[in-house]
């Protein structure tokens, strides 16, 4: 992107803080950002929000390792249960509204399996939502694997569950990716 895109304004709002807002959602209890370790614009900008921002000492080289330390940093300071669940929503992810989140949550409390993946139009979105003990098999990973290893080699199968949602499947990579949000999504801002 060539800048922060995190911090890159839609709107009245940045990028995160859309996201934040969106996961406003009475069965979202915590929010948990994993961010680089000398990150002190992000740290500032987030600093009067209800959230934790883990920053560990080495920078998460990948998505992965930055789930990994997401998890650890649950697991050591909220203990959840069996039952518990946790959603992965990459941070650039500005357009996930909470009536989204609502009908995805619905999906998931009548869901079987151990994980549920939206899709629109067969393509794979966010946010991904995992059974509490997934966690452990995300520490099981190869150092080559990522996060979708999980179903593609490992016992974990996931339920696709189709939706109406394209901002599922909207994330910001490239310039041309923010002019497209701020122009498809300008009434929201």
């Amino acid at each position: 992107m060539g800048t922060h895109k995190l911090l890159l304004t839609l709107g009245k709002e940045t990028v995160i803080q859309r996201l934040v807002h969106g996961l406003s959602a009475p069965f979202i209890t915590r929010i948990v950002i994993v961010a680089r370790k000398e990150d002190d614009r992000l740290k500032d900008h987030l600093s009067d929000m209800d959230l934790d921002l883990v920053q560990p000492d080495v920078d998460p080289p990948d998505m992965k390792r930055s789930v990994q330390i997401g998890l650890k940093w649950i697991d050591e300071h909220y203990q959840p249960s069996e039952q518990d669940s946790w959603l992965l929503i990459p941070a650039d992810h500005p357009v996930l509204k909470r009536e989204v989140l609502e009908v995805l949550y619905q999906a998931w409390k009548q869901c079987q399996a151990d994980v549920m993946i939206p899709t629109f139009q067969n393509q794979k979105g966010h946010p991904a939502f995992f059974r509490w003990p997934v966690s452990k098999d995300v520490f099981e990973l190869q150092d080559d694997e990522g996060i979708n290893a999980l179903w593609k080699k490992h016992r974990v199968q996931p339920d696709l569950f189709e939706c109406d949602f394209p901002e599922i499947l909207i994330d910001l990579d490239t310039p041309e990716d923010f002019e497209s949000v701020q122009q498809q999504f300008s009434e929201d801002f």
